[in-house]
C-alpha cells in the first residue's frame, strides 16, 4: 500500500484518469453546452486549460475548431498527445498551469475552457486573480471564459464526502476508484483510493491525496470582475439548468471579457 500526499494529485495519474472516467458518457452529457456556446459566440479558436488527457480538446478538434490545450502536469500532456494522435486530431499542447497560459500561448482565443473541478487546485485568492488575469491575456476582446467546479455550497451543507465508485476492467485486470473528501473550514483534502487486481487475481491499493480550496461563486465572481470579465451566465448543470446553491451538483460560469 502507498499513500501519496502531493501538490499535484495528477502528476502520476494519467493512465488511471482515463480508466476512472467514462468519457463517452461524460462528453455526450457535456457536448450540447459547448456546441451552443461555440455556435452563439461564433468561436473558431478554443483553448482548453487543465486539459488532463485531452478528451475535451479532441472533441473540439473533431468539430473543426482550431484547438490548443494545456495542463500543469507533463504526464497528462504526454497522455493527451498520445490520445490526440490516436484520434487523428491536430492540437497545440503545452505544459502550463492556468496562471501561465498567457506566457505560452498567443492572444486571440474566442473561448478559454476550464472544466473538471480544476480551479480548486489554486489555493489562494492571489493565485485565483493571477489565473484569471492570464485567461484574460489570451482571450480576444469579447471572448468567453467557461469554467466549472463542484458546487461546494451543497457539498458543505449536505456533508457530501463520497463520490460514486468508478470501475474499469481490462482483460484479467480490474480497477476500482473511490473518491472521498475530508471537509475543513478553509480547505478540503481530496482523496482517491485506487484498488487494482492483477492477472493472478491479487488486489493491491494506494491512496492519492491533495489539499484543495473549495471556491464558491461569491469568491469567483469578484475575481473575474477585477480582471475585466462580466458574468453572462451561471448554471447548475450542463443542460443550462439554473444554479441552486443547495441543490445543484455543479457550478458552471460563463464570463465575457470586456472590450
Amino acid at each position: 500500500m502507498a499513500i501519496n500526499q502531493t501538490e499535484n494529485l495528477f502528476d502520476d495519474f494519467a493512465a488511471d484518469y482515463d480508466r476512472m472516467i467514462n468519457w463517452e458518457e461524460r462528453l455526450r452529457r457535456e457536448a450540447p453546452l459547448y456546441r451552443k456556446v461555440f455556435s452563439d459566440t461564433g468561436a473558431t479558436r478554443v483553448l482548453d486549460t487543465a486539459c488532463a488527457t485531452g478528451q475535451h480538446a479532441i472533441m473540439f478538434s473533431s468539430w473543426g475548431l482550431e484547438v490548443a490545450a494545456s495542463d500543469i502536469s507533463s504526464d497528462m500532456i504526454a497522455a493527451a498527445q498520445r490520445n490526440a494522435e490516436e484520434a487523428g486530431g491536430t492540437i497545440d499542447f503545452k505544459t502550463a498551469g492556468l496562471a501561465e497560459i498567457d506566457r505560452v500561448f498567443s492572444p486571440g482565443f474566442d473561448v478559454v475552457n476550464c472544466m473538471g473541478n480544476s480551479l480548486p487546485h489554486l489555493k489562494s485568492k492571489e493565485s485565483l486573480l493571477k489565473a484569471f488575469s492570464s485567461v484574460a491575456g489570451v482571450l480576444k476582446p469579447g471572448g468567453f471564459f467557461l469554467l466549472q467546479v463542484r458546487n461546494y455550497h451543497r457539498v458543505y451543507a449536505r456533508n457530501e464526502r463520497f463520490m460514486p465508485l468508478n470501475s474499469r476492467a481490462e482483460g484479467d485486470r480490474e480497477y476500482l476508484y473511490l473518491r472521498m473528501i475530508d471537509l475543513g473550514e478553509e480547505f478540503l483534502n481530496f482523496n482517491i483510493v485506487v484498488l487494482a487486481k492483477n492477472e493472478a487475481g491479487k488486489w493491491s491499493y494506494r491512496v492519492e491525496s491533495e489539499k484543495l480550496k473549495p471556491w464558491k461563486f461569491s469568491d469567483i465572481e469578484p475575481c473575474l470582475q477585477k480582471n475585466g470579465f462580466a458574468v453572462s451566465g451561471v448554471f447548475g448543470d450542463f443542460g443550462f439548468g439554473p444554479f441552486e446553491p443547495l441543490e445543484s451538483t455543479d457550478l458552471i460560469v460563463i464570463a465575457r471579457k470586456n472590450g
